[in-house]
């Protein structure tokens, strides 16, 4: 089950007028649009860590030798390949 929580914050006020204009040229609330915002910005920077380690995974050479050859097996085993060679 989802709850709301209130969050007091002080915005400039240039900020909070811009925030009003672009919530309601899409319909929605203050407080709705703002917390979407923050979802979407906390799920890109998750995303960007989750593929920073995944990067530095594969960068292990014993990990992207591994790799390769787990591929080339798939390959090696292929129905669908088989169909097209």
């Amino acid at each position: 089950m989802r709850h709301n929580v209130r969050v007091a914050i002080s915005l400039p006020q240039p900020v909070v007028n811009a925030v009003d204009e672009l919530a309601e040229q899409r319909g929605q609330s203050r407080s709705h649009f703002i917390a979407s915002l923050l979802a979407r910005v906390a799920a890109a920077k998750r995303d960007r860590e989750i593929r920073a380690e995944i990067d530095a995974l594969f960068a292990d050479p014993t990990v992207r030798a591994e790799q390769k050859d787990t591929a080339e097996a798939f390959l090696g085993v292929s129905p669908w390949l088989r169909e097209t060679r």
